[in-house]
């Protein structure tokens, strides 16, 4: 899935997908190889984000 695609199912732009994706490597709760997202904080990042724990599904 690139950015743009990201972005298209978030309703945001691009440079805004890019932005975040910088913001979350800089606080080290997401590492970006690539085309791969390695989440190495699922905790951090879900607090970033604001979004309700019980709604999160992890897929491996």
């Amino acid at each position: 899935m690139t950015r743009g695609d990201i972005g298209n199912y978030l309703g945001l732009t691009v440079e805004t997908i890019s932005r975040l994706l910088g913001r979350f490597q800089k606080l080290g709760v997401i590492s970006v190889q690539g085309k791969y997202i390695t989440i190495n904080d699922l905790n951090g990042l879900i607090e970033l984000t604001g979004t309700n724990k019980t709604k999160i599904t992890l897929v491996k």
